[in-house]
């Protein structure tokens, strides 16, 4: 690594090298690596979908752009390689290779791991479990980061990826073009400014140098967002949320958002202190101040315990998994009670079944799910909103049987929870599809 962080400085005048047909989508970098796809670009790199044909299997490739390469961004590149061949941790993206295309300095690559997941600034709402565990993986990575000796100085939605397996979100921290060693200078012509503004801790506008607290600021930012849906200080103008970061307090995330929980709110304003003395002093702080954090949960219904194992659950299981909704064709209860018997470690706010066959009117479902839950209705309010926000923050599987006859209500309540509550899901038993976008009708 030495070696490559010299060389990518002995390069060509930036902007001087044709992209075609050097990346052409087809090429061969470095010997191995078939371009596939481009799937992003910024300021100081393009990003390729590749195939290692040594290895077999997909890598993204990570190549400066020339058009826009200074001595800079250059170093950047360097430094970014050099911080990740250090770093093994299951939450950071893993690096296989630093290399330059056609053997030239001035064109540096990065091969890493292929990450298909989304970024967390695609996610929308979040339950507080949801959101707790993936704060908790963040803080992994990046407590891992700070023992290594360095300091990410990234931290936002758009670098944190989450890939699904299964009912769960694994976090990987992506981008390191600004960590640097801890207690490191900037780069030459690098300000101290470098970053996205709205994460920027109120020392490194005064021109301090990064260091574990400055990320922890930023960390509060990013609490912030995950609980509020958008960033404390968000005016259009930089200088005015500089400003905003260095002397005006945050707001509660409790302001904005109802139920929650106190000590999330105080985790949030600790690491949002403007003295870095007054934050959390480390990231294992914030762990154990998560690991502190209470929520309601209602009392989990329990399942009978002579449901038949039924060929079909593991696949109703793995439906489950990938959608939302799965109705399952027919009258016959019994598979979906099979399979919603093995789920209750993935769903801590408990599974709950709504008997419909006895229901001879639409307008009895939501009376049914009400009692399910014993919530008592509001006549002043439309029961659908109480259901909604009984439900938002809960992680919970909902078990309807015997839909057929009331297929129309059962979609319209479907429909409207899925959409307004993110960790709820719905296994339905039904004669009839209830035709929503999000919905797996199955028959097994």
């Amino acid at each position: 690594m030495p070696d490559f962080f010299a060389r990518i400085f002995q390069k060509k005048q930036p902007g001087s090298i044709d992209l075609q047909p050097v990346l052409a989508i087809g090429s061969l970098v470095g010997g191995r690596y078939r371009l596939d796809s481009e799937i992003g670009q910024g300021g100081m790199g393009m990003i390729f979908r590749a195939h290692d044909q040594i290895e077999d299997h997909e890598v993204a490739l990570k190549v400066i752009n020339p058009k826009t390469a200074n001595a800079l961004s250059l170093g950047q590149f360097a430094r970014e390689s050099e911080i990740l061949s250090k770093l093994s941790h299951p939450h950071i993206v893993t690096m296989f290779e630093a290399g330059f295309v056609n053997d030239d300095p001035s064109l540096p690559f990065l091969a890493m791991e292929f990450l298909p997941g989304k970024p967390l600034s695609e996610m929308g709402a979040l339950t507080y479990s949801r959101m707790i565990s993936m704060a908790r993986q963040i803080c992994d990575a990046l407590g891992y980061i700070h023992k290594q000796g360095f300091v990410y100085r990234d931290i936002k939605p758009e670098n944190i990826l989450l890939n699904k397996s299964g009912f769960e979100y694994s976090v990987k921290l992506v981008d390191f073009g600004l960590a640097r060693p801890i207690g490191e200078a900037y780069l030459p012509n690098e300000s101290n400014l470098a970053g996205t503004v709205f994460y920027l801790a109120p020392e490194l506008i005064d021109g301090q140098v990064a260091d574990i607290r400055s990320d922890l600021y930023a960390l509060g930012i990013l609490l912030y967002e995950m609980i509020v849906g958008r960033v404390p200080f968000s005016d259009v103008d930089e200088s005015t949320v500089q400003l905003q970061h260095r002397q005006q307090p945050p707001p509660l995330p409790s302001q904005s958002r109802p139920g929650v929980p106190p000590e999330l709110d105080t985790l949030v304003l600790r690491l949002l202190e403007k003295n870095p003395q007054d934050r959390p002093s480390s990231v294992q702080e914030v762990l154990e101040a998560l690991d502190a954090v209470h929520f309601d949960k209602p009392a989990q219904g329990n399942l009978p315990t002579n449901i038949p194992d039924r060929a079909g659950v593991q696949l109703v299981i793995q439906l489950l998994a990938d959608h939302s909704l799965v109705t399952l064709a027919g009258n016959d209860p019994s598979l979906a009670l099979s399979a919603a018997s093995h789920l209750a470690a993935q769903f801590p706010d408990g599974i709950w079944v709504v008997e419909l066959e006895q229901i001879s009117e639409p307008a009895g479902v939501f009376p049914a799910v009400f009692f399910t839950f014993s919530l008592n209705a509001n006549p002043n309010r439309p029961p659908l909103i109480t259901l909604i926000e009984f439900l938002r923050e809960k992680n919970l599987l909902l078990l309807l049987t015997h839909c057929g006859h009331v297929s129309g209500a059962c979609a319209q309540l479907a429909g409207a929870v899925l959409q307004a509550c993110p960790d709820v899901r719905i296994l339905a038993v039904s004669a009839k599809a209830f035709n929503l976008p999000m919905e797996k009708y199955a028959d097994l």
